[in-house]
């Protein structure tokens, strides 16, 4: 089973080192977000387009990406612990006695 999880592992590695040198290699690419991507298509269909309301704050790039993570890894730490508590539940019932009544 830990041959199986090595190379599940490096495996995910070379995607992710393809896709990192993929994406590099094209001409002019920088990793721009979709919230700038979307007001540049708008901008370009109706130059006239004014928002309805701007950022109240808008945090440096840097503060951005960290809140960022640190969301991603609270909602990864919540669907861990629901998961976890679910299979904890079915292997609880699995070993009561009355389980099969």
């Amino acid at each position: 089973m830990k041959a199986r999880n090595s190379w599940l592992l490096a495996l995910a590695v070379a995607f992710i080192l393809a896709s990192v040198l993929v994406g590099s290699r094209r001409e002019g690419a920088e990793f721009a977000g979709t919230d700038g991507q979307a007001m540049a298509a708008v901008a370009t269909l109706n130059p006239d387009y004014q928002p309805w309301f701007d950022f109240i704050w808008e945090p440096p790039p840097e503060v951005a990406s960290g809140l960022f993570a640190l969301q991603a890894a609270l909602g990864a730490g919540v669907l861990g612990y629901y998961l976890g508590f679910k299979r904890g539940q079915r292997q609880g019932q699995r070993k009561r006695p009355d389980a099969g009544d």
